[in-house]
């Protein structure tokens, strides 16, 4: 029963992915959205690399039965932005748990400019800041970061193994 699920699953692992980006970018702006959960910094190239899945799996959805050569290019586009989200969202979950350091701007810091506690407060006062290494959401100790990270890793390891098993003929 699994083999034969895992089977179907390599068939059709375009589509799932499609799938999949299409409704992990929905859950991330409805949480934005509809719940108040700002992006930081290392949110948008995560988002930006689903938006790419997007395109390009529908693309190679849409021309795989009519021209090989592209639909392969198209997957492996796919593939590789799936690549790009594991990286992203890899490196944004330890910032989220701390195993390493972010972005300078994803952390609050006082510049040269500031003078005083006023100019300080006067400074907060202008920006919109979010950082990147608090956890606004979580799931059984999972941050979106995280699940981010488990599902294109997931995804980008089942798309290699299609290649190398010729799936999706």
């Amino acid at each position: 029963m699994i083999k034969k699920l895992w089977n179907i699953s390599l068939e059709n692992i375009t589509l799932i992915a499609l799938i999949a980006s299409v409704l992990m970018l929905s859950g991330a702006y409805g949480f934005e959205i509809i719940g108040g959960l700002f992006p930081c910094e290392l949110c948008w190239p995560q988002r930006y690399a689903h938006m790419a899945v997007i395109i390009f799996a529908s693309f190679a959805l849409y021309i795989k039965n009519t021209h090989q050569i592209k639909w392969l290019r198209f997957k492996m586009m796919t593939t590789f932005s799936y690549m790009i989200s594991t990286g992203y969202s890899g490196y944004h979950a330890g910032v989220e748990q701390g195993w390493w350091e972010g972005p300078d701007s994803c952390t609050l810091q006082l510049g040269e400019a500031v003078k005083s506690i006023d100019d300080f407060f006067d400074e907060l006062k202008t920006v919109a800041f979010i950082r990147c290494d608090d956890i606004p959401w979580d799931l059984f100790g999972i941050s979106m970061a995280g699940y981010n990270f488990l599902i294109s890793l997931t995804l980008f390891i089942m798309l290699c193994i299609s290649f190398r098993l010729g799936s999706e003929k």
